[in-house]
């Protein structure tokens, strides 16, 4: 502010910061100072200690001196060419804040980063959270995940004995891409509910459907399924999935340890699992090297989702519910897959 003679005094309430008592005074500068003059006050304070609030709509804004006491302006206008007369010029914090296009601006900057936090930070964050967390932990989830499931959703498998082992023996004995150790083990299960699928718990455990068995052509189909699935557990995609669902949830598991809300999500993660497609590609590209390091096609995968696209209904959706789903409606192999016909194109593309 600068001595301006002719800049009008403005009406205001002074308070005296210890009291409620109200004042009606005038507030004026001179002489390089602020004067406040009215009922039995008489004050001046050099303006570089005074301080005036921002505006906020129509609310009163305060000058504050020193001692905590204040003057309260209701009359904007007045107050508004006495700073200007005075040379005052707002932050330009306030001065964006008076503008719509700016605080348009400024709304859609903050939109863009949150977008931008949940599609690149949220994901990176929970892979860094994954690989953070031990077996025994991993082991231990899994657990908790198929009790959640069984009975509700999985029945005992009506395949014969033999032909679980057949199955479960072929896989084991299957080498793992550039000879990695990816723990695994197979149970087969009956699910009319979810109907032809396939599910990997954290701790390798790969849950195989009955559906899934009687859908496939031929062993080598659901072998190339298989390897799919332990491309999801090589990465840990399930896991990652349920901490990408809360970000609560992955604070609480990258910092604190608590594995408590993760254990609650996954069980819904996997039967939704509606991966992203860099997971989905990540785990056929993993099955696809498993299948060549065994000697087989990654067509045989192709050939398995085709079969499964037209295994299903022609209303089938992710809403949509099965007749012969439960009341959760929960959908089959190819709806936690999506871009299905994409996946098929690059799986029966040749090896570069």
């Amino acid at each position: 502010m600068n001595d301006i003679p002719s800049a009008p005094p403005v009406p205001c309430d002074y308070l005296d910061g210890t009291t409620t008592r109200r004042r009606r005074v005038v507030l004026r500068v001179e002489d390089g100072h602020a004067v406040v003059e009215g009922e039995d006050i008489a004050r001046r304070d050099p303006l570089s200690r005074v301080r005036v609030s921002e505006r906020m709509g129509a609310a009163p804004r305060l000058v504050s001196f020193p001692d905590g006491a204040f003057c309260e302006v209701r009359d904007h206008a007045a107050l508004d060419a006495l700073l200007g007369a005075t040379g005052f010029r707002e932050s330009f914090v306030v001065r964006i804040q008076a503008r719509w296009s700016w605080v348009a601006g400024a709304l859609a900057a903050c939109v863009a980063v949150v977008a931008a936090a949940y599609v690149f930070v949220l994901p990176w964050g929970a892979e860094i959270a994954a690989a953070h967390i031990p077996p025994s932990a991993m082991a231990k989830l899994s657990e908790q995940t198929l009790e959640a499931l069984e009975g509700r959703f999985f029945r005992p498998s009506k395949l014969p004995q033999d032909r679980r082992t057949v199955l479960a023996r072929r896989f084991a004995g299957m080498v793992t891409p550039d000879g990695d150790q990816v723990p695994h083990e197979l149970l087969f299960r009956s699910s009319p509910a979810i109907g032809a699928n396939a599910l990997a718990l954290p701790s390798g455990t790969i849950i195989v459907t009955d559906e899934l068995v009687a859908l496939a052509s031929s062993d080598d189909e659901i072998l190339a399924v298989l390897c799919h699935e332990l491309g999801h557990v090589q990465r840990r995609h399930g896991v990652r999935k349920a901490l990408q669902s809360t970000a609560v949830g992955l604070v609480t598991t990258w910092y604190l340890g608590d594995l408590s809300s993760l254990a609650a999500a996954i069980p819904a993660a996997l039967l939704d699992a509606r991966y992203s497609r860099e997971m989905e590609s990540e785990a056929d590209a993993y099955g696809a090297r498993m299948l060549r390091a065994n000697g087989l096609s990654p067509t045989l995968l192709a050939t398995m989702l085709e079969r499964l696209e037209g295994n299903r209904k022609p209303d089938a959706s992710p809403t949509a519910k099965d007749e012969n789903d439960d009341d959760e409606g929960v959908g089959g192999y190819l709806r936690s897959h999506p871009a299905t016909e994409e996946r098929i194109r690059a799986l029966r593309r040749p090896a570069d």
